[in-house]
């Protein structure tokens, strides 16, 4: 009798712990979610609309995780998971144009929600959270988001400035736009870079549309290529914003001097000149 009594009495203790430890990782996420949503409105405001519309804070109670679906194998790389799934659930805000944001503005939220850490970190979840930004309203600025999600997502990696990337193809489906490519950099409205939730930091990025040859000419250089085309296309007068209608920045007249005054800077700043 009494060893039974030890064991009933030491399995609900284990069964007691193991329900503290998933409602204390839950109170994280919830302080998580709440903390980057406040900071969104700091730095963006309110958004326009947001895709799921059903976005809103995790549930307070433990929701028992569901069987996967076929949808989770789906080679779409426009969906990063299940999106009736908490743990694979990803936002898009998308921010109309303000006074001090003549754009809109689509920020991913979910690459840093800290769905499977149990407690705070250096890094919450994958560390970044990326940004669009557009001229006007479109519907392909999620998708392209999403794309790179899934990529993260399923490659259990991260996404920092100075990366370039091939799209393969248009950055809006169904166009000729000559922007096949991005690269990833600092977000001008989140000057800090680095922001922190309960959970751990993660930073906001960036990802701006290029052309083919745009992307060779940040390639050609030694160092501070990604840097080099953002700084093109600022003196361009395109900064951040990717439009899919533009041509190549390459095509200009008198490019060649802008091109290498950009590069004369990166040069002497590599040298020590600055």
């Amino acid at each position: 009798m009494g060893e039974e009594n030890f064991d009933k009495s030491d399995s609900e203790f284990d069964e007691e712990a193991e329900r503290e430890s998933a409602l204390a990782q839950r109170r994280l996420l919830i302080n998580s979610w709440n903390a980057r949503a406040e900071l969104y409105k700091q730095l963006f405001g309110e958004y326009s609309y947001v895709t799921p519309s059903h976005y809103s804070p995790p549930k307070s109670e433990i929701v028992e995780k569901k069987p996967k679906s076929d949808k989770l194998n789906s080679t779409d790389t426009g969906d990063p998971g299940d999106p009736d799934s908490e743990e694979h659930h990803l936002a898009v805000l998308a921010y109309g144009p303000d006074p001090l944001r003549p754009c809109w503005t689509y920020v991913t939220a979910g690459l840093s929600t800290p769905w499977l850490q149990k407690e705070p970190e250096e890094v919450s979840a994958f560390g970044c959270e990326l940004i669009i930004k557009t001229a006007v309203d479109a519907q392909w600025p999620a998708q392209i988001l999403r794309s790179m999600a899934f990529y993260i997502f399923n490659h259990a990696g991260t996404i920092s400035p100075g990366v370039r990337i091939g799209l393969n193809a248009p950055i809006a489906v169904n166009t000729e736009s000559k922007l096949r490519n991005v690269f990833i950099w600092y977000a001008d409205e989140a000057p800090d870079c680095w922001y922190q939730l309960p959970s751990g930091g993660f930073g906001l990025f960036c990802a701006v549309g290029i052309t083919d040859d745009e992307l060779k000419y940040a390639e050609s250089i030694q160092e501070y290529g990604t840097w080099c085309i953002q700084e093109v296309l600022r003196q361009t007068g395109y900064g951040q914003i990717s439009d899919p209608h533009r041509d190549s920045v390459m095509g200009r007249e008198n490019i060649g001097v802008v091109l290498d005054n950009v590069k004369l800077f990166a040069d002497n700043f590599r040298d020590g000149g600055f």
